[in-house]
């Protein structure tokens, strides 16, 4: 802790991410008393830009025994003991905006002081990099915010920057800030239908965005972002009804692949043919609910819907299997929670659609593994390359047997050895497949040094069998 009191001060220079004139007023509220005469100080602050000259000078009076503060750690202390209040006051009157930036870029102030500012930053109309003030104040929310400039330092320097902050953020004062900045949109250019556009999107999906903002997005009423608001996983029975009440096709299909549809509106949608699909194949299910279900007489085609539900339990699979039909047991067989008891009984069937569905499941014991890849069909084969859990002495037959179709399978597999997916990578035909590889991508990310972490499972798993 720097002590002021009754000091001497020489401040040469200037401040780098405190007004000078601040830093001084700082200085006096801790009877601290200016100087401009070198030969008089007893404490000398070197701040930003102090000439080389002086910067000798200083070092020289330092030995013996004049105290030389560094601007960092000034500032630092600064920082750490502002009276924030006092300075969101004079900002709100002041309107000062380049000082509010000044502000921003002080990388010593708290998340929520940070957020606190940017409450009084105005973006004047224009976008996020419209301009040289606004591309600042959106690179320090990146550089403070975002995970991913840690490994690719350019994101900082893209409006998209702030749209994967927005993204991965669990900050509600953050996204309720990005919700009432300019918007910005990326390309939909093979994006996912349901993957969001807009940063007021992202928001209305990012499960951390406080209610406040979740209820204006809903007074906005504009219909991509209560599209994305139905996905959002954590509204509560109010807004989950409130946009039911919209009676918006899009919006009801996502509430139910959301599980956020009520259950006194289920039975509505159950009378529209597409929407009983949705719920048959997406809505999560308890045993009442399956049960209720049940109770719809349902036909072949909706019992093959509902048999790859994901929230299946085993219970509600084996009354599944009660019926028999090629297209449900096929859907189960490939569920993880299938019976071993199950899949033995339908391997031994010997029939190529059921081994298919069998060689996808990823609970398969390393015995049933072995007993697929001995049947010794193609089809089998590609399941098995695509099939996560697949043991990696069986990824190796399946490279070795050097089909074109199999290795694409092997490039895309995180199951597949580094050995392997280095080879591939070589080929033209592979090599986008394996680049968006999540084990390569890791492989890649440590032998740039990004990743140093003696636990990291990656290392674990694959750098021992690196050679084998």
């Amino acid at each position: 802790m720097i002590e002021f009191k009754d000091k001497k001060i020489y401040f040469s220079g200037r401040g780098e991410k405190i007004e000078k004139d601040e830093l001084i007023k700082y200085f006096l509220q801790n009877e601290g008393v200016i100087t401009k005469s070198l030969d008089e100080a007893d404490m000398i602050i070197e701040g930003y830009m102090t000439p080389v000259h002086q910067q000798e000078q200083f070092y020289l009076l330092s030995k013996n025994g004049i105290e030389v503060v560094d601007i960092e750690k000034l500032e630092k202390q600064f920082s750490e003991n502002i009276d924030i209040d006092s300075i969101l006051m004079a900002v709100k009157i002041s309107k000062e905006k380049q000082r509010v930036i000044k502000l921003l870029n002080n990388r010593y102030f708290s998340d929520d002081i940070f957020l606190s500012l940017l409450k009084y930053y105005d973006w004047g109309g224009e976008g996020l990099h419209d301009n040289d003030d606004n591309r600042d104040v959106s690179t320090a929310i990146v550089q403070r915010f975002c995970s991913l400039q840690q490994t690719n330092h350019n994101i900082q320097h893209s409006p998209i920057g702030i749209y994967y902050t927005a993204l991965e953020s669990t900050q509600p004062k953050l996204l309720e800030a990005v919700y009432n900045m300019p918007d910005y949109s990326i390309s939909d250019k093979n994006a996912l239908s349901t993957q969001p556009l807009s940063l007021k999107e992202v928001v209305a999906l990012n499960p951390n965005t406080p209610k406040t903002v979740l209820m204006q997005i809903l007074k906005d009423n504009v219909p991509k972002q209560l599209e994305f608001l139905a996905l959002n996983e954590s509204i509560n029975k109010m807004i989950s009804s409130r946009l039911f009440k919209l009676n918006n096709r899009d919006i009801i299909n996502n509430l139910i692949s959301s599980g956020n549809l009520q259950t006194q509106d289920l039975k509505e949608v159950l009378d529209d043919e597409n929407l009983k699909i949705n719920v048959l194949r997406n809505f999560p299910l308890d045993d009442k609910l399956f049960e209720m279900l049940m109770g719809y007489s349902l036909s072949d085609p909706h019992l093959a819907y509902l048999s790859s539900n994901t929230s299946l339990t085993q219970e509600h699979i084996e009354k599944l299997f009660e019926f028999n039909i090629d297209n449900v047991n096929i859907n189960l067989l490939r569920n993880p929670l299938c019976k071993r008891s199950r899949l033995e009984e339908f391997f031994k069937k010997n029939d190529l659609v059921y081994n298919i569905a069998i060689a996808h499941n990823p609970s398969l014991d390393g015995i049933l593994f072995e007993k697929l890849f001995e049947t010794g069909d193609i089809n089998t084969d590609l399941a098995l390359a695509q099939n996560k859990n697949t043991p990696k002495q069986i990824i190796k037959k399946l490279y070795q047997k050097n089909l074109h179709e199999i290795n694409l399978c092997l490039a895309s597999n995180e199951a597949s050895p580094i050995n392997i997916l280095m080879q591939l990578q070589v080929d033209s035909r592979y090599n986008s497949a394996v680049s968006n590889n999540e084990t390569y991508k890791e492989f890649s990310r440590n032998s740039l040094g990004i990743i140093q972490d003696e636990n990291n499972r990656f290392k674990r798993d694959t750098y021992g069998d690196f050679w084998d």
